[in-house]
């Protein structure tokens, strides 16, 4: 039978946690860059962006929406990542003999083999506590993220409505100047 190892492999929770909201913000402004580029080449009069402000706020809302589908897929990921890893410790813990440190393999068969059985419970209970801790924090993590991004998105939208009013009021003082000249 195979020794039982007590040093569990854990996924690297420090790298999940260092996840950014923005994983790279060179090819965030790009993507701005490119609506920008997109909008002046399009030339649509008729298109509801009137501004580069109201571009960039739709830009904005795109890059946070795909971002908010992204992380729930990444969470949904090591979630299925971490509960396949504890399926694998928990087969380990079954097949494999305990340390003879953790447990006496002195005393008659049917003693030493409720020992192993007990032993393996504990084991089993605790990768599986340890396990419920991480799927949380991976959980956490991502929904913080999923917020951070829903913030952004609403400020975006309110920016937007905001440029669009502003264009508004300059297209009728432009519109009420006109009128005045043409008299």
């Amino acid at each position: 039978m195979k020794q039982f190892k007590n040093n569990q492999e854990t996924m690297n929770l420090e790298a999940m946690l260092n996840i950014e909201l923005v994983p790279d913000e060179r090819d965030y402004q790009e993507q701005i860059i490119d609506a920008r580029l997109k909008w002046i080449s399009e030339n649509d009069p008729h298109s509801s962006l009137k501004n580069f402000n109201m571009v960039d706020s739709q830009s904005e809302i795109d890059f946070f929406m795909s971002r908010k589908q992204e992380l729930e897929q990444q969470r949904d990921q090591q979630i299925h990542q971490r509960m396949l890893q504890l399926k694998q410790e928990l087969q380990a813990i079954q097949t494999a003999e305990p340390p003879e440190l953790a447990i006496s393999f002195v005393g008659p068969d049917h003693v030493i083999q409720e020992r192993i059985d007990k032993y393996r419970r504990q084991e089993i209970s605790n990768r599986e506590a340890i396990c419920q801790e991480e799927i949380q924090l991976i959980a956490g993590r991502y929904n913080s993220l999923k917020q951070q991004c829903e913030e952004r998105i609403n400020q975006a939208r309110a920016n937007y409505q905001d440029y669009f009013r502003i264009w508004q009021e300059e297209r009728a003082w432009a519109m009420g100047e006109q009128g005045r000249r043409g008299r």
